[in-house]
């Protein structure tokens, strides 16, 4: 010999790994004497009786799984599978065999044979904790979580040491929707562990899942323990204990965050919304003004306070007196603070009061006449008001004031030519925006811009360039609904690329699910591509939404006509035709 090697590099990682796998194929068979393993090495022979095959093992047996194992590592799963087969007419009881079958079956993505024989293989082997967390997940995969769950459980159960079992189980427990018995399984953990930080975080947020808060206020109190007294766990438990009812103490935790840190503002706001809801309004504005006093870290607490309130006072009643009280009492305390009047002027306008908004952008410019956002703001309600011509007045304004933010200023002029019913003159102006030179880098203006000149070319029947202007807002914002809908709306009524039209409608309505428009265009694509079932579902969940449009119910009448139910389709059109009617007046 040279010296060389007898096999490249290559092949011998190969015939190591395949070593390795025979060798994991006989430590699978415990007792090789009692299964008659393929590998059988226990049988009292002696060593020249072990030179050949097992007796047990017909001829040819063992080369064709070796080759099966070959073909797996090469990627053929079907060849191995075929190799495996053959085994098996053999060997129909080797746990292996059914694992590697198993194996190459999930490889090619052929779940219920995988689990098939994965199953075998636990039942035939049901100590092997390798072959049953191997089934979990073929059976996760398949959505069978209570399996899986069962199948952790039996693997944890063999070693009490394997948390990290247990941990997989209680997952998929959660995932079967099954909280009660994750969170008995996660405080078993901590009963293992109480020291696991993990363990017990987990413990808790199921607790609060479940309602359970005396149980969580225990596990976060350890927690705290374990962490050095961490802020923002006891402002957690001062919630807690407000959940439990037990207000004395959740406002003394409260009270005690702000004394140890006067600047720890989700303590106050937490103890605002207590006195809110208990009702104790005197309470509420008497630590308010306290709060007020402070010399806050930065500029915006004050603002992002009152913007929290306002919100909430969109959506609850009993943050409406509250909200307003907060932004007075800021104004009288900043009175020079042009973004508290531009915040509770936004408010005012989506409460559809016109005029107290504009008062307060009116005094914004007042204050700082180089606002642009506050001009932006007073010229658009103004043409809610339908007060164009005003609108245009100020417009001229600004734009003669602040002629450096002449984009926008176009920008908000073609949107109100469009909705003036001069969508031609909107295009226009529109077009000098899209296709300035230099190019505008301001994305959001860009897609101001092109989402109205897309509705300026759909009233002029431009249909191709509505389509590419609708195109751009995508590139711009992937996640615009607007365009979204529109464009799949377009597509529909064209009846071009539906495929195409489905996909938009469907995201818009993953992204926005209650959006009447949206759901009836959903419905309306389904419509065209024949999916009359589907297309009465969306159209009816649009209608329940509250919106009343003519077209909505001309478009449910379409489809109750395809369905065969000619009485629905006719009290559809009588409703459609009372909306038009209605509008006209």
């Amino acid at each position: 010999m040279d010296g060389k090697p007898i096999y490249g590099e290559a092949t011998r990682r190969r015939l190591f790994k395949v070593v390795c796998i025979l060798s994991l194929f006989a430590s699978m068979v415990p007792d090789a004497s009692a299964r008659q393993g393929v590998l059988s090495r226990g049988d009292g022979r002696s060593s020249e009786e072990r030179a050949g095959p097992a007796p047990s093992l017909k001829a040819g047996a063992m080369p064709e799984y070796v080759r099966g194992l070959f073909l797996a590592m090469k990627g053929d799963f079907q060849g191995a599978i075929e190799s495996f087969r053959k085994v098996e007419g053999v060997r129909p009881d080797e746990p292996a065999l059914h694992y590697s079958i198993s194996r190459a079956y999930y490889s090619l993505a052929v779940l219920d044979s995988a689990r098939v024989h994965g199953e075998t293989a636990v039942k035939l082997d049901p100590g092997n904790s390798y072959y049953a967390r191997y089934l979990a997940r073929v059976a996760h995969d398949m959505q069978d979580y209570d399996r899986a769950a069962d199948l952790y459980g039996k693997v944890a159960l063999s070693d009490s040491r394997r948390i990290d079992m247990m941990y997989l189980q209680a997952l998929e427990y959660l995932a079967g929707n099954h909280p009660e018995q994750a969170l008995e399984v996660i405080e078993k953990v901590v009963q293992i562990d109480p020291f696991n930080d993990e363990a017990l975080s987990q413990a808790l947020l199921l607790q609060i899942r479940l309602k359970r808060y005396q149980e969580a206020i225990v596990t976060l109190k350890q927690l705290i323990r374990q962490s050095d007294d961490d802020a923002k766990l006891q402002l957690t438990l001062g919630d807690l204990y407000a959940q439990n009812g037990q207000d004395d103490l959740a406002l003394a935790t409260y009270k005690a965050l702000i004394s140890a840190d006067r600047h720890f503002y989700p303590a106050w706001i937490a103890m605002f919304d207590y006195y809110i809801r208990a009702g104790r309004l005197a309470d509420y504005k008497r630590e308010l003004s306290a709060f007020l006093e402070l010399r806050p870290s930065s500029d915006d607490t004050f603002i992002d306070v009152a913007r929290i309130y306002l919100v909430r006072s969109e959506k609850d009643s009993l943050y409406v007196e509250p909200a307003h009280h907060l932004v007075d009492e800021i104004i009288a305390r900043h009175p020079r603070d042009t973004r508290i009047y531009l915040l509770k002027g936004i408010y005012e306008m989506r409460r559809d009061k016109g005029q107290e908004a504009m008062a307060c952008f009116r005094k914004a410019i007042l204050l700082d006449s180089g606002n642009v956002t506050a001009w932006e703001y007073l010229i658009m309600t103004q043409l809610d008001l339908a007060e164009n011509r005003k609108a245009f007045d100020l417009l001229a304004k600004a734009k003669k004031r602040l002629p450096r933010h002449m984009a926008r200023w176009k920008t908000i002029e073609g949107y109100a030519l469009l909705h003036g019913g001069s969508p031609k003159r909107a295009a226009a102006v529109l077009e000098t925006v899209v296709r300035a030179n230099p190019p505008i880098r301001d994305q959001e203006l860009l897609v101001q811009a092109n989402a109205n000149l897309a509705m300026a070319y759909d009233a002029l029947g431009r249909k191709k360039s509505c389509r590419e202007a609708y195109l751009r807002v995508l590139e711009l914002d992937a996640h615009n609904t607007l365009a979204m809908n529109n464009l799949a709306y377009l597509l529909a009524e064209e009846g071009a690329r539906l495929p195409k039209a489905l996909k938009l409608a469907e995201n818009a309505v993953m992204l926005e699910p209650d959006n009447g428009v949206f759901l009836d265009t959903l419905g309306w694509v389904h419509y065209r591509l024949g999916n009359y079932d589907l297309a009465r579902e969306m159209i009816e969940k649009s209608l329940a939404t509250g919106i009343e449009e003519a077209e909505i119910y001309q478009h449910l009448g379409q489809v109750y006509e395809k369905l065969g139910n000619p009485e629905k389709a006719r009290e559809m059109f009588e409703k459609s035709k009372a909306g038009k009617s209605k509008a006209s007046k």
